[in-house]
């Protein structure tokens, strides 16, 4: 199995501008994005939120900005790689971008933010039980966990194999979770 710190090594090696050029210039990625976006736009604005919102794994902010003009809330995005965040703070600067190590350090208080949103994160972080337990920590009590994972069916797996042929080498072997096998016990015995 992969270690963590091959797992940073490869995430801090995703280009800055990979979101932003397979918006550009993939139109596959480009209508999944979109739709994706849609989405997260819609559901955000049902739940009406109010208080601070957090993205981990934001990479360059490109979603992390959807949720900034979906909500008009104060906003965080937390990536590992700093090339990333520095990148993200020259595109967003109405957004607070942090380079931390997550969830090893610690930068907010308990009950900081109202939302958490995680989205294709949780497959590759090897201390989930961690990140779960200071997920919790850092939400305000009543406060939401919006997350999407990959659902790892035949037709994902087809996809995913062609897509690490092609654009997405960068990805090889980080997933180390597979929900639809493991399940959420985790996220029910921290109480989500």
């Amino acid at each position: 199995m992969i270690t963590k710190d091959q797992l940073d090594k490869i995430h801090k090696a995703v280009p800055v501008d990979y979101y932003e050029a397979g918006l550009k210039y993939n139109p596959f990625q480009r209508y999944w994005h979109n739709r994706r976006f849609k989405l997260v736009t819609a559901k955000l604005k049902d739940l009406q939120l109010k208080g601070r919102i957090l993205d981990l794994g934001c990479h360059s902010g490109d979603l992390t900005n959807v949720i900034k003009k979906a909500t008009g809330n104060e906003v965080f995005g937390l990536d590992i790689s700093e090339k990333s965040i520095e990148y993200a703070k020259r595109r967003f600067p109405d957004i607070n971008f942090y380079s931390v190590d997550f969830p090893a350090e610690k930068i907010f208080a308990a009950s900081h933010f109202e939302a958490i949103t995680c989205f294709d994160v949780m497959e590759h972080l090897p201390d989930l039980e961690d990140v779960i337990c200071e997920i919790r920590r850092m939400l305000v009590s009543g406060g939401y966990l919006i997350m999407a994972i990959p659902n790892e069916n035949l037709l994902f797996k087809i996809v995913w194999w062609w897509w690490l042929k092609f654009n997405g080498r960068v990805w090889e072997d980080v997933h180390v979770h597979n929900f639809r096998q493991e399940g959420f016990k985790l996220f029910e015995e921290n109480n989500f």
